[in-house]
């Protein structure tokens, strides 16, 4: 096993579902099927062009011989023939990036080249070489390791990394330390693209709070609202949840012959709780029935001089 050189293993994300599979099948029954090498540089060296999975568990399992199959190509050739053999299957988008960039930017082919001996296009060559390029290397070895999926990657946090890619970096960090899910990561993404400069630095700070603190108000497609929208949404559920237990608690605190004295003291607090509660129905009314103005429209000048109740902290 010393004699392999495992220069391309990083062309593959790993799967880690997958690997668990393999590794009790490899325990089980042994290696049944060859890895594929090409002759190396150096006297005795072999490259592995495909099966670097295989080596991994075999490693795992404390393996000192793997069984291969040597092929007479040069490592360019055996890349693409392992490529052409699958058609692409098994291959996601982020790997084809990585088997493109190998091929462009350090084997020096051109794109019409590297297209032709993958049977695809140069415009698919440039594509899949944008994709590697535009995304931060922690999202890219965030996707190597399995941690990052290669649809997350491309579906929300490409578009991120073009708008910041230093805050894709930072997010990809955590993401790869709290093992985010597509979804949570969707929700951080929306999160960033609409709240300000605050709501982002804290975000991106601790999105692991964030996502918990969103998921306490029942509400986790709420990624898109900015800060003040996530602030007045989580006091509003706050409002709900301490409405129901007073209706449920207070007949026995004060329905009791016996519980004048605290009739008393607790009826002045509902009275300044209903003239708040009164306040915010009319804030609500004002917000929620009125129909939307577009700015500019003579709507929205008849309504400049309404009265509308301040906001109660």
């Amino acid at each position: 096993m010393d004699s392999l050189d495992l220069r391309y293993a990083k062309l593959r994300a790993r799967r880690p579902n997958m690997e668990k599979h393999l590794v009790v099948s490899l325990g089980e029954t042994g290696q049944q099927s060859p890895v594929v090498v090409v002759a190396g540089s150096e006297a005795g060296r072999y490259v592995v062009v495909d099966g670097h999975k295989r080596i991994r568990m075999l490693k795992r399992l404390k393996a000192d011989v793997v069984k291969a199959v040597v092929w007479k190509m040069s490592v360019v050739e055996g890349l693409v023939a392992v490529y052409r053999m699958a058609s692409g299957t098994g291959w996601n988008v982020v790997e084809e990036g990585f088997l493109a960039w190998e091929l462009v930017r350090v084997e020096k082919l051109s794109t019409s080249e590297a297209g032709g001996r993958l049977d695809r296009s140069k415009a698919w060559i440039s594509g899949r070489l944008g994709l590697v390029e535009s995304l931060p290397e922690a999202v890219l070895e965030g996707v190597r390791s399995g941690k990052i999926g290669a649809y997350t990657a491309t579906r929300h946090l490409l578009p991120f990394a073009r708008a910041n890619a230093g805050d894709c970096e930072n997010l990809a960090v955590k993401i790869v330390e709290n093992g985010f899910r597509s979804r949570e990561v969707e929700t951080l993404c929306r999160y960033y693209g609409s709240t300000g400069r605050e709501g982002r630095r804290r975000m991106l700070e601790d999105p692991a709070r964030f996502l918990k603190a969103l998921a306490s108000t029942g509400h986790q497609e709420a990624g898109s609202l900015g800060a003040d929208e996530l602030r007045c949404l989580k006091n509003l559920e706050l409002i709900g949840n301490v409405s129901l237990g007073l209706a449920r608690s207070l007949p026995a605190a004060v329905g009791s012959d016996t519980a004048t004295a605290a009739r008393e003291r607790l009826q002045p607090a509902w009275e300044r709780a209903r003239r708040r509660w009164e306040e915010l129905s009319k804030t609500a009314a004002t917000v929620f029935m009125a129909p939307p103005v577009r700015p500019g429209s003579h709507g929205g000048a008849d309504r400049r001089n309404e009265e509308v109740p301040a906001y109660v902290g």
